[in-house]
């Protein structure tokens, strides 16, 4: 699986693509749904993964049309953080999630500003 995975990474660098990756502060799913709704419109997004479970937001997205302070600054406008992670990171925190499961006590979800 982890081959899967950087063969992708790879694929989308060779078509002058970028991913980035951010923490965020969701709560719920609607937040979930309105950050999704909010960020699949800025320019450029091939690829666009938000989960409220792990708190991440995962973009691809064509290199020339954007950059990841975009992205982090549009995030942020919409009133969540945007924590940019390595997709090392992304990957661990979602499968960790996956295996231990989503719970509404976790600190990500006490801290919302």
């Amino acid at each position: 699986m982890m081959i899967a995975g950087f063969a992708s990474d790879l694929s989308a660098q060779k078509k002058g693509r970028e991913v980035v990756c951010f923490k965020s502060n969701m709560d719920c799913s609607d937040c979930e749904k309105a950050l999704y709704d909010h960020l699949r419109f800025e320019k450029g997004i091939k690829d666009l993964k938000v989960d409220h479970a792990s708190n991440t937001i995962f973009i691809e997205y064509k290199a020339k049309k954007n950059t990841h302070e975009g992205f982090a600054e549009s995030i942020e406008k919409e009133g969540y953080k945007a924590e940019k992670i390595s997709l090392e990171e992304y990957k661990k925190v979602v499968a960790k999630t996956e295996k231990q499961g989503h719970d509404h006590n976790q600190e990500a979800h006490k801290e919302r500003e």
